[in-house]
């Protein structure tokens, strides 16, 4: 009789488990109790929070950095397929390097008359606030890239892309201010832990 134990599939195994095919089972038993979920340990952790672990040598410790770029390279794949925008969900895919920041950042996204991709810029990096975010630096940057259209991003760490009182404020004053130069903000998106909130898509920028 066959005693070779038969090696479970991939999709059945727990997080820990998965973790132990690329370090020690005390190094990832040790990570999955400190940090909860192999999203925190994989996107949150500095090789040096690695090493520290018990059992993780230079080796293991290289071996999740290759993981950690092989996501990067596919997240960074996905994003130059994105070249025009049609739904929210194109504008969250495009930004999704944004799920992960420990920060609030908000990001200018330059379309034309076709909403094809022209370019982006990050406006600041913060707490959105109102009276920080700057309407002439956005627009000097849309005329800049001739972008006829401009699409509004940033992030909710908290993963919660909800809009805030300070968000909706934010998105009214500067769609005004660009009606008055003719370039319209198609939508404000709000990035979420793989989830977003489109402004545009529930109804709020009709309102405006």
């Amino acid at each position: 009789m066959d005693d070779v134990k038969k090696e479970v599939p991939l999709q059945y195994l727990s997080e820990e488990e998965l973790l132990r095919e690329f370090i020690s089972p005390q190094a990832a038993r040790q990570l999955i109790c400190e940090y909860n979920s192999l999203y925190n340990i994989m996107t949150h952790l500095s090789l040096k929070q690695l090493a520290v672990a018990k059992g993780m040598g230079e080796s293991k410790v290289r071996k999740l950095a290759c993981v950690r770029e092989f996501m990067k390279r596919i997240q960074q794949a996905r994003k130059a397929q994105i070249t025009r925008i049609t739904a929210p969900a194109d504008v969250a895919g495009y930004f999704a390097d944004m799920e992960d920041l420990q920060q609030e950042e908000f990001r200018v996204l330059f379309l034309d008359t076709k909403n094809q991709i022209m370019g982006q810029k990050i406006i600041f990096i913060g707490t959105v606030n109102a009276a920080l975010v700057s309407a002439r630096e956005i627009f000097h940057a849309a005329i800049q890239n001739m972008a006829t259209n401009i699409i509004l991003v940033h992030n909710h760490p908290s993963g919660d892309p909800f809009p805030s009182r300070e968000d909706k404020q934010t998105t009214l004053r500067l769609v005004q201010s660009g009606k008055l130069l003719h370039i319209l903000i198609l939508d404000h998106v709000i990035l979420g832990k793989n989830t977003y909130y489109s402004m545009k898509e529930k109804g709020y920028m009709e309102d405006i």
